[in-house]
């Protein structure tokens, strides 16, 4: 006796038995049941998800001995020999052999002849998008008004090529893919049945690699089984479906994390002498990250892949942001793309791979790794531990405060380190050790609360929002982006230049590394230009105040003693340093001198008519 592949074997004979498409099954049985059989149906979807085996199974329900039944008994006769094919009454047609009109004709003269067995003649046309348009002409007026006897199920993988016709006189279904849960538990049934020895990663792989289709899912573990007959693993499965295995798929793509080309074009090359094709791994390596983007955001979840459970991909995982994955994925889909109609499928990839790994200073893959760079370093400030720098603080009784009376710069930072802070005389730190070494003593401090007010500092610190300055930071490069022209685009390079440091939603702190560059942004005229520029990069009202990277580090630590303390609300000493200027001065002398010139011009037109109003 020859061999039955597992697919015709495990073949469903009842409702019950077809694996997810409940929403189809329920509503056949229903109409069976209730004697409300339709003389035409339309089934579309996937290959491999049950279309023809629902119509033999429909065709059996409905001449079965018992009916009106939901489902056959598969006992009695008419079931049975339905089942061996030796009933004549239930006709398949191959629409892809029998295209023409001519076979379609002695179709339609055969129908209106009596079933020889059954109730029902049932025609069971298989790929009927491939009948020509004569044809589907010819089955027309039949299909409308078939004899009482007769029953049409139309099964298509493409119902878009189907006349409207056609399909506004059948009742149509859509089966669905069927998700891999359903395929790995049907597998188990037949893996149990035929005591197959495979691993539970194996299977998985061959639910996965079917892509929705049951069918082709029970035949491709037939040809494992065929393959290692012992134990099937997820390599044999690999081997047999040309794709990438995991270790490799690890291989490419840490070699690309680590901006490494040659090592990742030597492995796809590795792969390629090995039988791999190049398409294959193309779209493996898609996938991979695919799978990488659905962790990092969705996380492993019930039904997910045990892919998710792998500690070397985890920490693989754990070093791409969505920004970088997203980048991998485009040039790989545009790269698949490309591999369709290239003779030289290879160099798409290995160009893929380069671009992937470009180290030219101006590439997109080196600006990801100088974001990469910045949040790691921004993460590492946030995990450093509040600690006070001051040598030998012994904390005591908490005096009331002394009133501030105007001292040198010096003494000043002094009490910018130490305020509130009681400590002994004899463990009292030097001036020298209080006071940064690059600020310089010799330049004369000016008054700048008016252009740089501690009091906005101290509202954002007090109001801190971490989640949305790590927004902000995230989406930083709209700034450029949003403001490309005009006025607009020379002061918006100079803003992403900064650092955002902290923001309590209305208003932000940004540091630089110059003094200079934070005179020049906290000019009026240039401020206002400034939150115009944030407003069109983030949809909203945003001010700002631009500071040393120095001076805001000092800030920084005094707040951070303050809070310490179990101080809230906490009010900080005003800014001290010699290179920040009150630019607000500049800017109102400038107005004034523009207002100036305007009246001298009135004056050399108008003469004595012009009247300056104050």
């Amino acid at each position: 006796m020859s061999y039955t592949a597992l697919y015709r074997t495990y073949r469903p004979t009842d409702f019950n038995e077809v694996a997810g498409q409940e929403h189809i099954t329920t509503t056949l049985k229903n109409a069976l049941k209730n004697n409300k059989v339709a003389h035409a149906y339309l089934f579309t979807g996937p290959r491999g998800t049950g279309k023809t085996s629902i119509a033999r199974i429909f065709a059996k329900t409905v001449n079965c001995e018992h009916a009106p039944v939901e489902n056959p008994c598969n006992t009695c006769p008419n079931c049975l020999g339905i089942q061996d094919g030796s009933i004549t009454d239930i006709i398949e047609i191959d629409a892809a052999s029998n295209t023409g009109v001519d076979e379609i004709r002695e179709l339609r003269d055969k129908v209106k002849y009596l079933p020889g067995y059954v109730k029902y003649k049932v025609y069971i046309i298989d790929e009927v998008h491939m009948l020509s348009t004569n044809a589907f002409n010819a089955l027309l007026k039949t299909l409308e008004e078939p004899p009482a006897h007769v029953i049409f199920i139309l099964c298509t993988t493409e119902p878009q090529k189907v006349p409207l016709t056609i399909i506004s006189r059948c009742q149509r279904f859509d089966f669905k893919a069927i998700t891999v849960k359903e395929i790995i538990s049907k597998l188990d049934e037949i893996i149990a049945k035929e005591k197959i020895d495979i691993d539970k990663d194996a299977v998985e792989q061959i639910a996965v690699y079917a892509e929705g289709g049951l069918r082709d899912a029970i035949g491709l573990l037939d040809q494992a089984y065929a393959y290692d007959p012992d134990v099937i693993t997820v390599e044999d499965i690999n081997q047999i479906c040309g794709a990438v295995s995991f270790k490799n798929q690890m291989e490419i793509v840490s070699s690309i994390r680590r901006a490494d080309a040659s090592a990742a074009i030597k492995a796809m090359d590795e792969l390629i002498v090995s039988g791999k094709e190049v398409p294959k791994i193309c779209q493996n390596l898609i996938q991979f990250f695919r799978d990488v983007l659905v962790y990092k955001n969705v996380g492993a979840t019930e039904g997910t892949s045990s892919l998710y459970q792998n500690e070397d991909f985890i920490n693989l995982a754990n070093t791409m942001n969505n920004q970088r994955l997203f980048f991998y994925l485009d040039i790989l889909n545009k790269a698949q793309n490309d591999l369709k109609w290239s003779n030289s499928p290879r160099l798409y990839l290995e160009l893929a791979f380069i671009k992937m790994t470009d180290k030219e200073p101006e590439s997109e893959s080196q600006m990801l790794t100088a974001i990469d760079q910045l949040q790691g370093r921004i993460a590492e400030l946030e995990k450093r531990p509040l600690t006070v720098d001051v040598p030998s603080i012994t904390l005591t009784e908490e005096q009331p405060e002394t009133p501030k009376n105007k001292e040198n710069p010096k003494d000043v930072l002094t009490k910018t380190k130490l305020d509130n802070i009681i400590i002994s005389e004899d463990e009292m730190p030097t001036a020298d050790e209080l006071v940064p070494a690059e600020i310089d003593e010799t330049k004369p401090c000016v008054d700048i609360t008016k252009s740089f007010p501690i009091e906005f500092i101290e509202e954002v610190l007090n109001r801190g929002n971490r989640e949305d300055k790590n927004d902000l930071i995230e989406r930083w490069n709209l700034i450029r982006k949003n403001n490309a022209s005009g006025n607009l685009a020379q002061y918006a390079g100079l803003l992403e230049s900064g650092t955002l440091v902290a923001s309590s939603k209305d208003k932000i702190i940004i540091t630089f590394e110059t003094a200079g560059v934070c005179n020049r942004l906290m000019k009026p005229t240039i401020k206002t230009l400034g939150k115009e520029i944030l407003a069109n990069a983030f949809k909203r009202e945003i001010d700002y105040i631009a500071l040393p990277a120095e001076i805001f580090q000092m800030i920084s630590d005094e707040f951070i003693s303050a809070w310490k303390l179990g101080k809230r609300q906490i009010k900080l000493s005003p800014i001290v340093c010699p290179d920040l200027r009150d630019v607000s001065i500049e800017d109102e002398e400038k107005i004034s001198q523009t207002e100036q010139k305007i009246i001298t011009d009135a004056y050399s037109l108008f003469g004595d008519r012009v009247k300056v109003k104050k």
